[in-house]
């Protein structure tokens, strides 16, 4: 027990001239406060960069959806396969800096009906890029109702849908992105976040649009 005292004793006396000195003190509360000021200033450059990827994935998405629904600017209804892998190319551009390889990418098509306010779409055509998987044909996604109310024509609830032949006009085009974004290591490492968007448009031109 005297020998546990003697040792305390011993340790109070070296650490008090260090403790009654200021800048001992100030170097012992940086030491404290260092890690966490950096973990807080590395969490506020991930967000930073985070936000600034997602707009870039938000603006990939519009513009698959928004060229593919112009018929590549065509003024037909058809896309060749050569104008297609443009489009789905095009994220490439958008996320740069930033490494856009890996990014999947698939632009579908939508045959819309509207039942009792409930607005559905049937995939008729899904086309991916290398990282994407196509949504199969015949799957049914939830669409917002002011969708269906943007078309004209009896024709919204009519059949058959997903036919090339049909003309009434009820389609939509979803593009999709997803981007797996790696944050850039300052003072830890973070683990890569998928960040993923998608938007629907309508055909400029006659719908359906098919591809060649």
């Amino acid at each position: 027990m005297s020998g546990t005292i003697r040792i305390a004793r011993k340790l109070r006396r070296q650490t008090s001239p260090f403790l009654a000195d200021v800048k001992g003190v100030a170097a012992l509360e940086m030491a404290l406060i260092l890690p966490l000021a950096l973990m807080l200033m590395s969490l506020v450059v991930y967000g930073g960069q985070a936000y600034g990827v997602q707009r870039r994935v938000t603006l990939a998405a519009t513009t698959v959806a928004n060229i593919f629904a112009q018929a590549n600017n065509t003024n037909a209804s058809t896309i060749t396969q050569a104008q297609l892998d443009q489009i789905l190319a095009y994220p490439n551009l958008i996320l740069y800096p930033y490494d856009g390889s890996t990014a999947a990418v698939v632009v579908s098509q939508l045959w819309v009906t509207n039942s009792n306010g409930t607005a559905t779409g049937t995939v008729c055509g899904s086309w991916p890029n290398a990282n994407g998987t196509a949504r199969p044909k015949g799957q049914q996604i939830s669409v917002d109702a002011s969708i269906a109310g943007a078309f004209s024509g009896s024709g919204i609830n009519s059949d058959p849908g997903c036919n090339n032949n049909n003309s009434n006009g009820n389609y939509i085009v979803l593009g999709e992105v997803s981007y797996p974004f790696q944050p850039t290591g300052i003072y830890f490492s973070a683990a890569p976040v998928t960040l993923h968007d998608s938007i629907i448009m309508i055909p400029r031109v006659a719908s359906p649009i098919t591809v060649q």
